[in-house]
């Protein structure tokens, strides 16, 4: 970990099945036509998927997450965050869906998880669930936004899970059909904080493009496999883009017993 920080800081001294339809309602959330799923509890645990009804230590860290992130987005007015890593396999994706449950507790506005990664989108997997059409579906066949999202029976809160893959994901994202994505959710969710889940930094362009629709960057970082050199290369591509800070993932040194715990650090 602490080598991990060590990085951060010299870098910035250089510079389930589905129950039907319902009208989700909520604080901050309009009426809207939009199917509720009930997640499988035991698989979500399985998968490290925390719904916020378990007290033990990487619970809590993901709600300090929580606080610092919308703390720093509430002061500057930012509705969205981009959450990525540098490689694969760092916990980005489990980062992102934790961090939309505990805002969906605490805030009193939409919380929208968007699976962004179109060329290996994961959050259906993690949620165990097999949507009949994904985000990728969006962008590659324009079908409505409506039927892609759905609610988890937690109230103001909404996902739109990914389906397959697409190789051309960033010239899709390039098209225009982003900037449609990003005016339809906001024009649906007046009071909203959306949470998009990217690709890692490093393998693809598709986060650069993608960051020029979303108002903030999270790093994720994976405590003895994230490289040095990667992570400060990844710092160096996103700090441009209001990079928040960075998220380290099965950090050892809590002494708590929990499988995660968090560095974070503030631009």
């Amino acid at each position: 970990m602490k080598k991990i920080v060590k990085a951060v800081e010299k870098v910035k001294q250089a510079h389930g099945g589905v129950l039907g339809n319902a009208a989700l309602q909520g604080a901050g959330t309009p009426d809207l036509d939009i199917r509720s799923i009930e997640l499988n509890p035991k698989q979500l645990r399985k998968n490290l998927v925390l719904r916020g009804d378990e007290m033990e230590s990487a619970t809590m860290a993901y709600n300090m997450l929580r606080t610092q992130v919308y703390r720093i987005l509430s002061e500057h007015g930012w509705s969205s965050i981009g959450i990525t890593s540098a490689n694969k396999g760092e916990g980005k994706s489990l980062t992102s869906i934790n961090l939309a449950y505990s805002l969906a507790r605490s805030v009193q506005q939409s919380v929208i998880l968007v699976d962004l990664d179109l060329r290996r989108p994961s959050i259906s997997r993690k949620l165990h669930i097999e949507p009949a059409v994904g985000v990728g579906d969006y962008f590659s066949s324009n079908v409505p936004l409506n039927e892609i999202m759905f609610t988890p029976n937690v109230d103001g809160f909404v996902i739109a899970p990914g389906k397959g893959t697409l190789d051309n994901a960033s010239e899709l994202l390039g098209s225009g059909k982003l900037m449609q994505l990003v005016n339809e959710i906001n024009h649906k969710f007046p009071s909203r904080f959306v949470i998009y889940d990217l690709p890692p930094t490093l393998l693809v362009d598709d986060v650069m493009v993608a960051a020029e629709y979303i108002d903030s960057m999270l790093l994720v970082a994976t405590e003895g496999e994230t490289r040095k050199e990667e992570l400060k290369r990844a710092v160096e591509l996103l700090e441009p883009h209001n990079l928040l800070g960075v998220v380290l993932n099965q950090s050892g040194e809590s002494g708590q017993g929990g499988y995660y715990d968090y560095y974070y650090g503030e631009d």
